[in-house]
């Protein structure tokens, strides 16, 4: 509602009733704030259960962790021993490991050492990073009285442009504890990647961009911890995966470079800085460490899926897909990679779409037609919204009905025969045009829910892209869609849509579909195993160091494959008719 609005606009008198108009209510998208004005949003608003995609595809690992303990019962100090309280701890170390141990590199672990040591009875257990490699160490992060040698945890973190997951792991087993996730923050300064890079190189925006989204992760360990019952102090190491944009702002790096052509990133290789310097509460000496970025558009995210997928070691020509408003593609044949990142848009997460919506309670995410119109509602509320899944299901269902024309054009009901009488009541006329009408508002509770002429527009776009970027990765090779094994799709979008209505509009291509997987959140499945195995975090940089980056705007056709690819039928398919 605005206080003090002032007369409704044409669109506000068409869309809200008299007694609303009378109340004050106004449309945000209408107005426009003449002075500095406060926004309240209702708690309603803010306690929306989101339907973010955690779970990935599992698989067995050897479980090596950067972070390790080692229980230790000491000598106490006498006239025949008089070593110092640190050599004391490192030569025990070497000798329980048979191996030697740099000191502390920092001051807090030999500030409290002698304490710990006297009150504990010289029955201590040291925490150490580094000892099979990564991180900073080897490095004393601790000692801690008594044998706590089992109580040591991890944190793998997914940093995606909308939603943020973190997941709490027991190191020594790499058993997960307990999972938060949230919408990402930063989507204040704006839904998409280009948004927000915009408000990063404008002054201050990175530092506001870094501290917006390391406070969401902290708030997130927390609650994570305090579901598994984890003291923080008990977690040492963080590992995270992002697209190269939100690695940048997550270590506050200016992302300047990725701003314009080449698109150069400040950094590929993998980091690793200490938690409390980004402002993340764990361990005090506790370590982050990000996954190394592939190039300027393709990310640690990519990475964490390649691992996840074992695409680098995996045989015959297989495409990874992790649809988001990037669509970042991987085409592995017999283990040798190539990536490459495409704007398909934010509209499969329901941005830019008349009544889109993200994966929430209310959100239509599948649609079926047969004589009449059936629809899925997410959490069994009455339908408010439409999401991605839904979004392609109602597309590839209208297309197949002749509604929507291989060019997208949405027809109009005399245009279309043999259209089922109840269907063909749904085609109306609205204020943003011709539309069709998925929830009549008896059956939404409040207005109806459509699909517009322009919505279908957006979707040919989002879809479009992500065709074209992989037939132009697969002809670079001397391959076809048709030659592709395996498909992987990754993501929350990539987890719940339907493959047949994804073959039906061209978003993926004509392949059989028991060829085509949904793997889940494969990019957090990455960072935890990274968290848990040393040996598969030099792997992640290692395939970040091999795989061929490839910049889809530099190609020569690539604009000319992707409005090809805006057809709305199976592709690959014979070249739109004139």
């Amino acid at each position: 509602m605005l206080r003090g609005a002032g007369p409704p606009t044409a669109a506000e008198s068409r869309v809200l009733s008299p007694e609303e108009l009378e109340a004050g209510w106004r449309l945000a998208c209408q107005a426009r704030a003449a002075h500095d004005a406060q926004v309240d949003i209702p708690a309603s608003a803010l306690i929306v259960a989101h339907h973010i995609v955690v779970e990935g595809v599992g698989r067995e690992v050897l479980v090596e962790p950067n972070v390790t303990k080692v229980a230790l019962r000491l000598p106490p100090p006498s006239a025949d021993d008089p070593r110092d309280d640190l050599n004391r701890v490192l030569d025990a170390m070497g000798h329980a490991t048979n191996g030697g141990l740099l000191p502390p590199g920092s001051l807090p672990p030999l500030a409290e050492l002698p304490r710990v040591l006297r009150t504990s009875g010289w029955h201590v257990t040291a925490v150490v990073a580094g000892r099979n490699g990564g991180g900073l160490g080897p490095a004393l992060l601790g000692v801690e009285p008594g044998d706590t040698g089992d109580e040591a945890y991890g944190v793998a973190v997914d940093i995606g442009t909308t939603t943020l997951v973190v997941y709490l792991s027991h190191l020594p087993t790499g058993n997960l504890v307990s999972v938060a996730s949230d919408l990402n923050p930063q989507s204040q300064y704006g839904e998409d990647v280009i948004s927000r890079l915009q408000v990063a190189v404008a002054g201050v925006g990175t530092p506001a961009l870094q501290a917006c989204v390391a406070q969401a992760i902290d708030r997130l360990v927390g609650s994570a911890a305090a579901e598994g019952g984890i003291p923080r102090e008990r977690i040492y190491e963080i590992s995270v995966v992002g697209n190269t944009c939100m690695s940048h702002l997550f270590l506050g790096i200016d992302p300047v470079g990725l701003v314009r052509l080449p698109f150069v990133p400040a950094f590929r290789r993998a980091q690793t800085v200490r938690a409390a310097d980004l402002g993340i509460s764990i361990h005090p000496e506790g370590q982050v460490y990000l996954l190394p970025n592939i190039g300027g558009w393709v990310g640690a995210d990519t990475v964490g899926v390649i691992l996840a997928s074992e695409l680098d070691q995996s045989k015959g020509l297989q495409v990874a897909v992790d649809i988001g408003t990037n669509g970042e593609i991987v085409v592995s044949q017999d283990g040798e990679l190539w990536a490459c990142s495409t704007a398909a848009g934010p509209a499969f997460e329901g941005a830019k779409i008349s009544q889109g919506m993200r994966a929430a309670a209310g959100a239509i995410d599948h649609v079926a037609i047969n004589g009449d119109v059936a629809c899925h509602v997410i959490g069994g509320a009455p339908p408010v919204g439409i999401c991605g899944s839904g979004l392609v299901d109602a597309v590839a269902a209208l297309v197949r009905l002749g509604v929507v024309d291989g060019r997208g054009r949405l027809r109009g009901r005399e245009e279309v025969e043999g259209l089922p009488e109840k269907v063909g009541e749904r085609l109306v006329q609205n204020e943003a045009g011709r539309a069709f009408v998925l929830a009549r508002a008896e059956e939404s509770g409040g207005r109806p829910v459509a699909i517009t002429a322009r919505d279908i527009r957006e979707s040919q776009l989002a879809k479009g892209a992500i065709y074209a970027g992989i037939a132009l990765v697969l002809e670079l090779l001397g391959r076809t869609p048709g030659d592709i094994e395996r498909l992987l799709l990754a993501g929350a979008f990539g987890n719940y849509i339907r493959r047949e209505s994804a073959i039906a509009i061209g978003l993926v291509p004509a392949i059989p579909e028991e060829r085509i997987f949904s793997v889940g959140n494969a990019a957090g499945l990455g960072a935890r195993l990274a968290l848990c195995s040393t040996s598969l975090r030099q792997r992640a940089e290692e395939i970040a160091r091999r795989t061929h980056h490839i910049e889809l705007s530099e190609q020569e056709g690539f604009y000319d494959r992707f409005a090809d690819s805006m057809a709305l039928r199976p592709l690959p398919a014979a070249p739109l008719e004139p």
